[in-house]
């Protein structure tokens, strides 16, 4: 049951504006994406093909993590719920901004070196992760999880980026300035 509280009102506020913003800002298509909440013992996440720049109330499950997992969260709920237990975050946002993937397509390292200044402040070097199976997996969600310890921000690559911060709009403007600063390195 869900709980009427001010806190959770809002929380899903906050999930509802940043997938829109999200959309808006080019870095995930009509169905892609998820974003995710933890506030005491419950995690709030977006519900699995839920598109984000339509959310609606209905469309963030509050799951709580001392019971029976209840509902269809996003398919990455393994990943945001490994960056909970692993890092001090409050927040994390999945996206599959354009350039950031084609960007580790055409990278051969292990990490993203901005080249522009914003990136190079916001950023600083961002892994790239190659693992076996980069959607909802076990090994993922070990990977990102060790990952986002130590930097905000993690490339899986042929797949997206995911970012970690105190709040959900900061994880997100990570996200932009990540598609950003691969525009511009994929430019050059």
């Amino acid at each position: 049951m869900e709980v009427c509280h001010p806190m959770r009102k809002k929380i899903v506020r906050e999930i509802l504006e940043v997938g829109r913003f999200l959309f808006d800002a080019g870095v995930v298509e009509y169905f892609s994406g998820n974003l995710s909440v933890k506030w005491r013992n419950k995690i709030f996440i977006t519900r699995s093909g839920s598109p984000l720049p339509l959310l609606k109330p209905q469309d963030v499950l509050e799951i709580d993590l001392n019971k029976p997992l209840v509902g269809k969260p996003s398919s990455e709920f393994i990943v945001h719920k490994a960056v909970y237990e692993k890092t001090g975050c409050r927040a994390v946002a999945h996206a599959h901004p354009p350039s950031v993937v084609s960007l580790a397509f055409n990278l051969k390292g292990d990490y993203y070196e901005p080249v522009d200044n914003e990136g190079k402040l916001l950023l600083g070097r961002v892994p790239i992760l190659r693992v076996e199976k980069p959607s909802a997996s076990p090994e993922l969600a070990k990977a990102v999880s060790e990952t986002l310890k130590e930097f905000p921000c993690a490339i899986v690559y042929s797949h997206g980026v995911f970012c970690a911060s105190d709040s959900l709009k900061k994880a997100a403007g990570l996200i932009t300035a990540l598609e950003f600063s691969a525009r511009i390195f994929l430019q050059k």
